[in-house]
């Protein structure tokens, strides 16, 4: 679906051999910002980097910083941190409030990137913003602030500049717009999405929620995340069994580019667990997906990934949407209402409409690598596609629009109860394996032609020992596109960024995760459940 590089990592290299022989031709540096030719390169790039280490992303930046570029949020590592001190430090002698970094000016500037953070929380688009919130793309000049973005020619500049000072919004995302000024421009801009102010001058925000999205406890009588995440080793357990939800912190305004939920347990003065859950639209690009981080803060002040001696990141349920066109009164709803496509060990089982029976299945050649971004999954995994859930009364809520939490959470159930016990007897009788169990990297893919809806429930588990990062990109990038015609065997399915008739976005994220760190003899992380019990 979308390209990414397989980058080999610097780690081992000294910082000066980050230069890369040829600089990536895409980006260069214009007036401080970095300059992208067009919306396509952008796009290019960022997907490019999406899933790169930070010691790739820095290789690509530090030809740039030498350029006289400075990131918003800048990618710190253990061998770039004193460079990118220094590099700040000497844009503090000409900045105002910098001043200078040291002591409480310098724990003052360097607490500020994670105050960025609740605002552009992806660590990578961050990294391409500068210090101002600014990036150029073509002849635009893109400029994020703490009450959205504004978009305007170059030209024309300086009137964007006159409306932020006549506003009373701060031109700088380390010092917040008074909270008064930013309920006035948005009730000033109801709509999501593009609105003209004057001339070419234009802003963007999204929509709230569609829901409260607050945490919830989970009732003790149903399957929760803290059994469904048992281990063999007792001390995780017990960690786990004593660890209480945290609260998300996005800021007032986190909603502003989207879902950006993030929790942090702090356990040394020097050393955080990070676990973030998030589906981020920056208007040109958009990164769904959850990361649990170990960091260091090391003598400079910046946090740094750190490798711990071992890492989890579990996700119970990732449940998002995506919105099309609907398709009413078509012979294809009905011919492929029982429709159900399953995608396992590289191989694709169909069920044929109308033909549930284990005869009516057939085997395909299949590389999981060819599926669309959405629909992988790490390791082994399994995928599964069908028309509805397969639960009739379910089913009747989803299309009726009832509450998005009441339905999420019974999804949930459903997936893990109901569903679980069906695959498995459907799959153990395909493969021809009695034993065989679902992995815990599974998709359920449920379409509703007759509602322009698309559903997608995501587990997975990811672990490892001797790195600082666990991370899984469910979607990014620019919009994929679906197949959406009524004539044939491939309509209402996902297919890459070249093919297809409708461009859409992920929607309505909601999540429930565990992140946690075993480091200096302990566990350590944070769980929490957003819009789904």
């Amino acid at each position: 679906m979308l390209v990414v590089l397989n980058l080999t990592s610097c780690q081992n290299e000294p910082y000066d051999s980050f230069t890369p022989v040829v600089i990536n031709k895409q980006i260069s540096v214009k007036n401080g910002r970095l300059f992208f030719q067009n919306k396509e390169s952008l796009i290019s790039v960022f997907k490019d980097y999406t899933t790169a280490t930070d010691e790739e992303i820095d290789k690509l930046l530090n030809p740039l910083y030498q350029k006289g570029f400075y990131s918003l949020r800048p990618i710190v590592t253990s061998k770039n941190e004193d460079f990118l001190y220094n590099h700040y430090k000497e844009k503090s002698k000409k900045n105002t409030y910098l001043k200078s970094l040291s002591t409480a000016a310098d724990d003052e500037f360097i607490d500020s990137f994670d105050a960025v953070e609740k605002i552009i929380g992806d660590d990578l688009y961050a990294s391409f913003l500068n210090s101002d919130g600014e990036i150029q793309i073509g002849n635009q000049i893109c400029k994020y602030t703490d009450v959205g973005l504004f978009i305007t020619s170059i030209e024309n500049y300086n009137l964007l500049e006159d409306y932020l000072v006549s506003k009373n919004i701060s031109k700088d995302m380390k010092i917040a717009t008074e909270q008064s000024v930013k309920e006035a421009i948005h009730n000033e801009f109801p709509n999501e999405g593009i609105t003209n102010i004057s001339g070419d001058l234009e802003y963007f925000k999204l929509s709230e929620p569609e829901t409260d999205v607050t945490n919830k406890t989970t009732n003790t009588n149903k399957p929760n995340l803290t059994s469904r995440s048992a281990s063999i080793d007792p001390a995780y357990n017990a960690f786990l069994s004593n660890l209480n939800p945290c609260s998300p912190e996005s800021g007032l305004f986190g909603s502003l580019f989207g879902d950006n939920n993030i929790c942090i347990d702090q356990y040394q003065s020097r050393r955080r667990v990070k676990t973030k859950a998030f589906n981020y639209n920056y208007f040109f690009v958009y990164h769904l997906g959850v990361k649990c981080v170990n960091q260091y803060r090391g003598w400079t002040g910046l946090w740094r990934v750190e490798a711990a001696d071992k890492i989890k990141l579990i996700v119970e349920s990732a449940q998002f949407e995506y919105n099309a066109n609907k398709l009413l009164n078509n012979v294809m709803i009905n011919n492929q209402s029982q429709s159900k496509t399953y995608y396992v060990n590289n191989q694709q089982i169909s069920y044929a409409p109308n033909n549930m029976t284990i005869n009516g299945f057939t085997y395909t050649n299949l590389n999981e690598s060819a599926l669309p971004q959405v629909l992988q999954n790490d390791g082994l995994g399994l995928t599964f596609e069908f028309f509805g859930t397969g639960n009739t009364g379910l089913d009747n809520l989803i299309q009726n629009g009832v509450n998005s939490s009441l339905k999420a959470s019974q999804l949930n159930n459903y997936f893990y109860d109901g569903l679980y016990s069906i695959i498995t007897s459907q799959l153990r009788s395909a493969l021809q394996n009695n034993i065989y169990l679902p992995p815990a990297n599974r998709t359920f893919v449920a379409k509703f032609p007759e509602n322009g809806k698309v559903i997608i429930q995501k587990s997975l588990l990811d672990e490892g020992t001797g790195i600082g990062v666990r991370e899984k990109t469910f979607d990014w990038g620019a919009e994929i596109k679906f197949k959406f015609s009524d004539n044939g065997s491939q309509d209402w399915s996902m297919s890459g960024a070249g093919s297809g008739n409708q461009l859409i976005r992920p929607t309505n994220f909601r999540v429930k995760i565990i992140g946690a760190v075993y480091n200096a003899g302990a566990w350590h992380g944070n769980k929490f459940n957003i819009g789904i019990e």
